[in-house]
């Protein structure tokens, strides 16, 4: 019998500072400070290594909004709501600045940026879409007078674990949904300023640590990425159990990822799962053309539980050791 995909069992997304910061250069009338969207716009995409902003965004009701094969990214004019990536209305994660900095109305441009200044200062931040519909967080920090500190919200519900690299791994129920890289800063000429997170009353803070040789401004880029984890349940096919497992980019940089998939059976009603067989493990794209496979003969056709759990590293990316589960199914197998 041949096996039926199933919705999606679990989703995660990456949550990467998966850019080189770069360095923005005051204009002449404003040394220390930035002006309008147009103005960061130019110099962020002048930067070397600047990423490709996304093609296509346009200016709604609701602010900056590109759309794509399933993609919808959205960045709020309103400082007050998140920017969000939305994929296929199955999963959605929201990044925004703490309501404890204090900002003004977005400004935004027709190419994909939003600035939204921070009031009482010449600080910013800076929003903008990034080609595949990525979201990109640029805190400009215009002065050793400035707060060092960038605080962010993200999704109700998900919780942020700083891990000894420096990194962040973010969970929601114990399930592992999104990675925060390890933080980087530069300054205005470049130079690498030393940062770090933390967590605080369950915000993302990033705190960046200026020498007395610091140029200004200091600027520092996240870029938020999303994408789904699949599997379908384990079903039986010529007398064999058998579980695949793959992934869908979303809006996730990464091009290719390790796709493990691990059937579990079990034994007695109430016993715990158990791992069966040689778990499937195969690098692949994303997408449906090629999928990790882990099966296991049967040996006879009472019937038992059985489900699968995948993992999906993406490659060049930070890696935890949490996995997402198929749903239980009864199947005539036994071992």
């Amino acid at each position: 019998m041949s096996s039926t995909t199933v919705p999606l069992v679990a989703a995660a997304f990456t949550l990467s500072l998966l850019l080189p910061t770069t360095t923005l250069i005051a204009p002449p009338t404003s040394p220390a400070g930035v002006t309008g969207a147009d103005e960061v716009e130019e110099v962020l995409a002048a930067t070397p290594g600047a990423p490709a902003l996304a093609q296509g965004s346009t200016l709604a009701e609701e602010g900056l909004v590109w759309e794509d094969d399933g993609i919808v990214t959205t960045v709020p004019g309103d400082p007050s709501n998140p920017a969000t990536i939305n994929i296929d209305g199955e999963m959605e994660i929201g990044l925004g600045v703490s309501a404890s900095t204090v900002l003004g109305e977005g400004e935004s441009t027709p190419e994909g940026t939003t600035v939204f200044p921070v009031e009482g200062s010449a600080d910013a931040y800076a929003l903008q879409v990034l080609d595949g519909g990525s979201i990109s967080l640029s805190a400009v920090t215009t002065s050793p007078q400035s707060d060092h500190s960038s605080a962010y919200t993200l999704t109700p519900g998900v919780v942020p674990v700083v891990q000894d690299t420096g990194a962040v791994a973010l969970y929601e129920d114990d399930v592992l949904v999104g990675i925060v890289e390890h933080p980087e800063a530069h300054d205005q000429n470049g130079d690498v300023v030393d940062s770090s997170y933390s967590v605080v009353e369950g915000e993302l803070v990033q705190t960046v640590y200026p020498t007395a040789d610091t140029a200004y401004p200091l600027v520092s880029t996240a870029a938020v990425g999303a994408f789904l984890t699949r599997g379908d349940y384990v079903h039986v096919t010529r007398g064999q159990a058998s579980g695949h497992g793959w992934w869908v980019r979303g809006s996730s940089p990464a091009l290719t990822a390790k796709v493990t998939v691990q059937l579990q059976y079990k034994p007695k009603q109430n016993s715990s799962w158990n791992n069966r067989g040689t778990a499937g493990v195969r690098v692949i794209k994303p997408g449906t053309a090629k999928r990790a496979n882990a099966r296991i003969t049967c040996r006879s056709t009472a019937s038992k539980q059985w489900r699968s759990w995948v993992d999906v590293d993406l490659i060049g990316y930070i890696d935890t050791p949490e996995k997402a589960y198929t749903g239980a199914r009864t199947l005539r197998c036994t071992l």
